[in-house]
């Protein structure tokens, strides 16, 4: 999936030259968003020093560079929706132990605009989380959550224009939900803006504890 070469019959998804290219996040860690930042001596990053950030903790599980990127890129937008097995099982095996003591009720896929998801054929994040939800045996709510702006990407803004960008872009057709604790799925965490706006609406109907994972996440500072 990384390099397009065939796989021998002992390799799955990730042959053994491009194992040792995949960037794992290493500490000191952003405590909040889960960034790598560069000073032990600060508690954040930039970005959740600058932001308000509502939810309680994220799980990013890779850096977002090449060649996770690429293939992040391939899943989002060139039907690798196979490409899901592989990353969930990589968020399974770096932050299983953690989300399992969470405590978490339900798996909340980031929802994308309707008329994206008729034109794409599938929300990756949805794909990712019922891959995530079988592994760690939680269930996926993808009927509390939905995006009725189609807004412009978040990699051509900055940090203030993508918070501006998904202002009222999330609602939920309910008023009042039932779980306390959620794990908000995503493909990609860059500033923070989309989980924040997600998170805001999910307290909104009552749930006191929402967390994230994804894919990967970009650098902090």
């Amino acid at each position: 999936m990384f390099c397009g070469e065939l796989l021998s019959r002992k390799e799955s998804y990730c042959c053994s030259e491009c194992i040792p290219k995949i960037t794992y996040l290493s500490e000191p860690f952003c405590l909040k968003c889960g960034k790598e930042i560069d000073s032990e001596e600060d508690e954040f990053c930039q970005d959740c020093s600058n932001h308000t950030r509502s939810f309680v903790k994220g799980f990013p599980a890779l850096a977002y560079v090449e060649p996770v990127s690429e293939a992040v890129g391939a899943l989002k937008y060139k039907n690798k929706r196979s490409y899901a097995e592989y990353f969930a099982r990589e968020i399974v095996k770096i932050h299983g132990k953690s989300i399992a003591n969470l405590g978490v009720e339900a798996l909340i896929p980031v929802p994308i605009h309707p008329k994206k998801l008729k034109k794409r054929g599938y929300n990756q994040a949805k794909i990712i989380a019922d891959r995530l939800g079988e592994l760690m045996r939680i269930p996926v709510d993808d009927e509390i959550l939905f995006r009725d702006r189609n807004t412009l990407p978040q990699k051509e803004l900055d940090s203030i224009e993508r918070e501006k960008n998904l202002k009222n872009a999330f609602y939920s057709a309910k008023e009042i939900v039932q779980y306390k604790r959620v794990l908000l799925v995503d493909d990609i965490y860059t500033t923070g803006a989309t989980i924040e706006a997600c998170t805001k609406i999910l307290q909104q109907i009552g749930v006191s504890g929402v967390y994230y994972t994804s894919i990967c996440i970009g650098k902090g500072n």
